[in-house]
């Protein structure tokens, strides 16, 4: 056993085979913690979590959280663009289209957990249940995709982030000027052909902002994932070198659930107080550099089609 005095004055008992490393700050020089402090970035950054994650890394966390944004944005992007261009090119101006736009805008306010519940009963329940039962019987009574996973908090994700889409490309569609629309029309091209090579191209900002916002969004959310797929500490990770290398059916861990679970069900605040910070600032990093990167290619869009905008 080592023993360790804190800085209040309290005297700790360590058990040896829990110490990874020891290191005394006081006597190191400037180039030493300045190397000392990116090592543990490194191994923050790069590391399993260890003893109910109050030691070790996030990548874990990391990697499913980016896998969870990634899925749902290939799902909430075509499904949000095309329900846009339905509703502003397509549809026709009634009750109906309006009572639609309503439902979508009561949507963008329902909470999030609500989504999880739907998720949950509709989702995992439901459709993953009826696979296993034609896919999978065999397997029975052991659920294989009727089991909260990472494809139905996707999917999940993707419903709670979807107005937010729809409403923005709509945006975008109704600021292209008629006059793009008129001139592709008398140069011969179908309306189709106009949709495709005119219009979408002059709205992707529009389109871009919707999607970053929707990825933003999320990013943070934590509510729905309790019920659909999140764990505390996932014995697999959603991707591996074993066949179909992308493990839909598996939990995983996020970095949302990770600040929730060491600041509000840890039993150690002491220790994982740094945890906490850590990695809720990583979290805000990540949301950050999404949003930059998402304004700076708006911008270079916005750009290259503004001599159309200006026709």
């Amino acid at each position: 056993v080592f023993q360790l005095r804190l800085a209040s004055g309290r005297v700790v008992d360590v058990p040896l085979m829990d110490m990874k490393a020891a290191y005394a700050p006081n006597s190191m020089m400037m180039s030493e913690k300045v190397t000392h402090f990116a090592g543990a970035i490194g191994r923050f950054l790069s590391e399993s979590p260890r003893r109910s994650n109050v030691q070790g890394g996030v990548f874990p966390a990391i990697l499913g959280t980016v896998i969870l944004v990634l899925l749902m944005a290939v799902v909430v992007s075509p499904l949000g663009v095309l329900a846009a261009i339905y509703l502003q090119e397509y549809a026709q101006r009634g009750p109906i289209t309006r009572l639609v736009r309503i439902a979508v805008n009561n949507l963008a306010g329902v909470p999030s957990v609500v989504y999880g519940v739907f998720g949950l009963g509709f989702f995992v329940y439901a459709v993953g249940g009826s696979l296993d039962a034609l896919f999978f019987e065999d397997r029975l009574p052991a659920p294989t995709l009727g089991t909260p996973g990472m494809l139905w908090a996707a999917l999940t994700m993707a419903l709670l982030t979807l107005p937010v889409v729809i409403v923005s490309t709509e945006e975008g569609l109704a600021r292209v000027p008629a006059s793009l629309r008129e001139g592709s029309l008398a140069l011969g091209a179908t309306r189709a052909e106009t949709l495709w090579h005119v219009v979408l191209p002059a709205a992707s900002p529009a389109v871009l902002t919707g999607l970053i916002l929707a990825v933003a969004r999320a990013t943070g959310e934590v509510a729905p994932l309790l019920l659909i797929g999140v764990a505390k500490y996932a014995p697999g990770l959603p991707v591996s070198t074993e066949y179909p290398y992308l493990h839909l059916d598996r939990q995983f861990m996020h970095l949302g659930f990770y600040v929730y679970d060491l600041g509000f069900q840890s039993t150690h605040l002491e220790t994982v107080e740094g945890l906490v910070f850590a990695t809720a600032l990583l979290l805000v990093v990540i949301a950050l550099l999404l949003n930059i990167a998402a304004v700076l290619l708006r911008s270079r869009l916005r750009n290259a089609f503004k001599p159309q905008e200006a026709i």
